[in-house]
């Protein structure tokens, strides 16, 4: 939906009925903007938060990448698991409540010196852990 982050909620009408579910997502503070699918929800949506719902029809476009925001950062540099990359991304920033000690000297160090550090991100944990740590320990 143009360059909007969006999360695209599947339901079944005969289970739960929109109003219900559009009511939850205002009590959830997840009503920012409300993209709509059908003249019927758009004008509940409508109704409910004024110029913040958005008919539309477009198809949502899944992002190739899902560390995007990790890669824009030192964060890059530093070794992690998977499940630190994925949390880390959705929470760049507080970054630093994921990682282990020796994560953040890793870390200190990529912001300190950026330059020759290797990507991390998405790579063979043990390759670039050694590759990265040996950075920090020759310092």
């Amino acid at each position: 939906m143009g360059e909007v982050e969006v999360v695209e909620v599947v339901f079944d009408p005969q289970r739960l009925d929109y109003a219900k579910l559009l009511a939850h997502a205002i009590r959830r503070e997840c009503d920012q903007r409300v993209f709509t699918r059908s003249d019927a929800q758009h004008e509940l949506a409508r109704a409910a938060l004024g110029d913040r719902a958005v008919r539309s029809e477009e198809s949502i476009r899944l992002v190739e990448d899902q560390k995007y925001y990790l890669g824009l950062t030192p964060l890059r540099h530093v070794p992690m698991t998977a499940t630190q990359a994925t949390r880390i991304n959705a929470d760049v920033d507080n970054a630093r409540a994921y990682l282990s000690p020796r994560q953040l000297l890793i870390l200190d160090a990529a912001e300190a010196s950026p330059e020759g550090w290797p990507l991390c991100v998405d790579q063979d944990l043990m390759r670039v852990w050694e590759s990265a740590w040996s950075r920090v320990a020759t310092r």
